[in-house]
């Protein structure tokens, strides 16, 4: 699972395989090792929410928590949504923007991703 974090939008990314995981398990998770030892890590978690009504966050003792409510989860994972994101008030800076989306192969390759477990880029048929 990738995390993009810029201000206060974050935005999570999810492989083939890490759709299916969190369809069947209701949660999957990441973990990025700040040094060698793993002493320092963020966690980042997304999570089926039976009791909300909303896509929310959390973030506690290094860990965020994405909870999907129980109907939007059902939704992106057995349909061909791409994404899902909670609203926010564009004129309130202090509000956080949560994206979660399929990550598709990316239409030019580059080195050292691997990429097999991605969805199909549905423009990759449109590239010349």
């Amino acid at each position: 699972m990738k995390l993009r974090i810029k201000e206060n939008t974050l935005r999570f990314r999810l492989s083939q395989g890490e759709v299916t995981e969190f369809k069947e398990q209701g949660t999957v998770r990441s973990i990025t090792s700040f040094n060698l030892s793993g002493a320092q890590q963020l966690i980042y978690v997304l999570q089926r929410c039976e009791s909300c009504d909303l896509l929310q966050a959390t973030f506690s003792q290094n860990m965020i928590v994405v909870n999907v409510p129980a109907a939007t989860a059902d939704e992106w994972t057995d349909t061909n949504l791409v994404g899902f994101n909670n609203e926010v008030d564009a004129k309130d800076p202090s509000d956080l923007f949560i994206l979660v989306e399929k990550d598709f192969q990316c239409l030019h390759k580059r080195p050292n991703e691997d990429e097999s477990d991605n969805f199909p880029n549905p423009l990759a048929d449109l590239k010349t």
